[in-house]
């Protein structure tokens, strides 16, 4: 029995539990956090009311991304999903630079989110620190991963659930104050009041581009539970698309409301949520109470889909030889892969205390490496998309049970825009010093992405290959003497 229960957590087989709907809201969990509820007036200050553009821009290209990752899914279910296309297409060094990328956009956006709800909190209930909060959030967040996926799934269903819901009512109750039913019609003439639709001119709205990628991220996520997916093959797509699809509408209807609502200049500025001051004009303090506790949920809801997701991508990593054995190994009973857990548990609370600390360190460095390993992931999906339909030939590309529209067309855009986003950065942005470079615009981002990509470069070359290496002869091991027991 013994043996039994650790080959069991050695193999490395995740328990498939995960439907549809929890697929779905698992990735509406990850995107609709504070990128949107609390940053979104960072976006709407850099393009003004025009910003409904880049976001109508940005889902577009959303669901384009997401199609080419769909296409993928069906063909392998798979944990860690599109870092294992990437090496099967470009060789195991992208591979494992994409896996590890996205891996640590998620720690750290997830101590982002930890801090973020801490900081909501602490200005509502001044008497909790701000990083206790943190590790208090991080510490139940883990305890329900550990638990198992579905009770995973169920509590992101729920919580991703209250926040949709919410969201939804704000886009009611807003529409109702613009036409004027209930309570004194708004009208839309913010859209134009406050020095035009864009007052910083049709340049600002690619500047924006960056920021409102941003709070798109989080629905790819969906591709890495593939393996414990019920119904992978039929879910992920149907998931990835449904969720683009409503991700996009809420962030459009959402920010149309907000920014007729209140005037687009004191939305960038506020140092609250500009959809909390939003819903003060309408003087309902009931309300206004009850949001403010949903932005905290948000945040629970990202951290838990972000630690599910990251872990899964480090145990995809260990599983394939490039970190510790240890980090492979499965729970038994529960079926989940609880070492890695509980290291990126750890590794989500030293991000969150960094961020406490010295937020300026964690703006440049902690935000920028989340930003850059995100968008890294939707820059190569595409290109894998296109690489499978090459290398496969025509037989695979007819054996499709899902394929993207309009190709090559729908991945050629969705390259195009991600490459925009990240070259956008250097000519938008006052600039950041470093030591005695300055590098212009907001391209810190790229830059200290490319650095971290160049250091995980060289533990690759130096370690993480050996490793792999070896794991490859343990298991040639491993079958030669199952095949000699066989023929005994």
């Amino acid at each position: 029995m013994e043996g039994t229960e650790r080959t069991r957590q050695e193999s490395g087989e995740l328990q498939q539990r995960l439907r549809l709907r929890h697929l779905i809201m698992l990735s509406v969990g990850g995107t609709v956090a504070s990128g949107f509820f609390l940053f979104i007036g960072a976006a709407i200050g850099i393009a003004g009311p025009a910003v409904v553009f880049t976001i109508a821009a940005v889902g577009l290209v959303t669901m384009a991304v997401m199609a080419c990752l769909a296409e993928l899914s069906v063909t392998r279910a798979v944990a860690g999903a599109f870092s294992v296309y990437a090496r099967e297409t470009m060789g195991p060094l992208v591979g494992f630079l994409t896996g590890w990328n996205y891996w640590l956009a998620w720690v750290m956006g997830a101590a982002a989110e930890s801090l973020a709800a801490g900081t909501y909190l602490h200005a509502i209930r001044p008497e909790f620190p701000i990083w206790a909060v943190a590790g208090v959030i991080v510490a139940v967040i883990m305890t329900i991963n550990l638990v198992g996926v579905y009770f995973m799934g169920e509590t992101e269903f729920w919580l991703s659930t209250l926040k949709l819901t919410a969201l939804g009512i704000f886009v009611v109750l807003g529409i109702a104050a613009i036409l004027g039913i209930g309570f004194s019609a708004r009208g839309i003439d913010a859209y134009t009041a406050y020095g035009g639709f864009a007052p910083n001119g049709v340049g600002a709205v690619f500047a924006a581009l960056f920021t409102v990628f941003f709070a798109y991220v989080g629905i790819e996520m969906m591709s890495a539970s593939g393996e414990e997916s019920v119904h992978p093959e039929r879910d992920i797509p149907r998931g990835l698309i449904w969720t683009s699809a409503i991700i996009s509408l809420l962030f459009i209807s959402g920010s149309l409301v907000l920014i007729a609502l209140v005037p687009w200049e004191r939305a960038a500025t506020t140092s609250r949520s500009p959809f909390v001051d939003a819903l003060n004009t309408l003087h309902v303090p009931v309300i206004v109470a009850v949001f403010s506790w949903v932005i905290i949920i948000a945040s629970l809801s990202s951290v838990n889909g972000g630690l599910y997701t990251a872990s899964r991508m480090m145990f995809s990593l260990s599983r394939e030889g490039y970190f510790p054995k240890a980090l492979r190994r499965v729970h038994d009973t529960r079926g989940v892969p609880t070492p890695a857990i509980v290291v990126t548990s750890l590794c989500i609370f030293v991000g969150a205390v960094i961020a406490f600390i010295s937020p300026n360190f964690a703006y440049v460095f902690v935000a920028s490496l989340s930003a850059f390993g995100f968008l890294f992931a939707w820059l190569v999906i595409p290109i894998v998309q296109m690489l499978y339909r090459r290398q496969r030939g025509e037989d695979y590309v007819r054996a499709l049970q899902w394929r993207v529209p309009l190709y090559p067309l729908t991945p050629l855009v969705a390259i195009g825009a991600v490459l925009i986003a990240f070259v956008g950065q250097f000519f938008f942005g006052s600039g950041t010093t470093i030591g005695p470079v300055t590098i212009p615009g907001n391209g810190v981002t790229v830059v200290v992405g490319l650095v971290w990509t160049g250091l995980w470069t060289l533990y690759y070359l130096t370690m993480g290959r050996t490793m792999k290496d070896r794991l490859v002869r343990e298991n040639r091991g491993e079958t030669r003497e199952v095949r000699d027991a066989s023929s005994i």
